[in-house]
């Protein structure tokens, strides 16, 4: 499947148009085709948003899935250099860059954490553009090629510290925070590593990352989220959480705060998370 998607990718390089409808008519196909995952797309976002009629769900699965095809065959193309990384960022404005600054001068690094939200490698496309030194954590997936996104990443000016299963991550993070940068994380990425954080979050009890919590207190570093507002292109720079007090659990204030935030931001931009997310549609 990802041969397939990269050499459509690269077939329709340059053409943002054409990158777009196909994108979406891959979307489409993707929602028709398979309708044990689009149950369980609809179970998911019924939880989620149950105040929402049968049918706008229905619209708001389909949409995530057209969105999300768009951004992997546009960010395929970033990737093997077919168009630059500006094309793909495109014109973003930012808000709150004032609170990363802060967080910055501190000197101990920031921890920004993140969802997949809409074409959610902008993000980090962007703080690079902004000559801040940007450091992700990334899991490849298994079909891809080792490395593909790491190379990558670099080139395009962001560190990269894959998640391996006999390699823990926590000491290269706190390494990044050590020499000053903005280590991203996303938050629904998985909680392989840390075990997670059992806590009631879009509708369902989920074990959410602890990781982000237990490496700002080893690191004394501030916990800054980061968003991406998809309809309008925005970059949302928030304050520096309070640290969670000990061990994190799902009574802390501080991790009801990160995750209440985080389940705001997909309640209201649902159309462009991924629902089909594997990890979330198991759980």
């Amino acid at each position: 499947m990802f041969r397939a998607l990269r050499r459509l990718a690269l077939a329709v390089a340059g053409r943002p148009r054409l990158t777009r409808a196909i994108g979406r008519t891959v979307g489409r196909l993707n929602w028709a085709l398979r309708p044990l995952a689009r149950r369980r797309d609809l179970a998911n976002l019924h939880l989620a948003l149950a105040d929402r009629p049968p049918a706008e769900l229905a619209a708001i699965g389909r949409a995530s899935l057209c969105d999300t095809s768009v951004g992997a065959l546009e960010f395929l193309q970033v990737v093997d250099g077919a168009i630059a990384a500006g094309q793909f960022v495109g014109p973003v404005s930012a808000h709150g860059r004032e609170h990363l600054d802060q967080a910055l001068a501190a000197g101990r690094g920031v921890l920004a954490v993140s969802l997949h939200l809409g074409h959610f490698a902008k993000v980090p496309l962007w703080l690079a553009q902004a000559r801040y030194p940007v450091t992700i954590v990334i899991r490849e997936a298994r079909q891809v090629p080792r490395g593909y996104y790491i190379d990558a990443l670099q080139r395009l000016g962001i560190e990269a510290i894959r998640i391996e299963p006999d390699q823990p991550a926590a000491p290269r993070v706190l390494d990044a925070l050590r020499r000053g940068r903005v280590v991203m994380i996303y938050l629904d990425q998985g909680v392989k590593d840390d075990g997670g954080v059992d806590i009631e979050f879009l509708g369902k009890s989920v074990p959410m990352p602890a990781g982000p919590f237990v490496l700002a207190r080893r690191a004394r570093a501030p916990l800054v989220p980061v968003f991406l507002h998809p309809r309008d292109q925005d970059v949302v720079i928030h304050p520096a959480l309070a640290p969670a007090a000990g061990r994190p659990s799902a009574t802390d204030p501080a991790v009801q705060a990160l995750y209440r935030l985080a389940e705001s931001e997909i309640r209201a931009y649902p159309e462009y998370w991924q629902w089909r997310y594997r990890r979330w549609a198991r759980l």
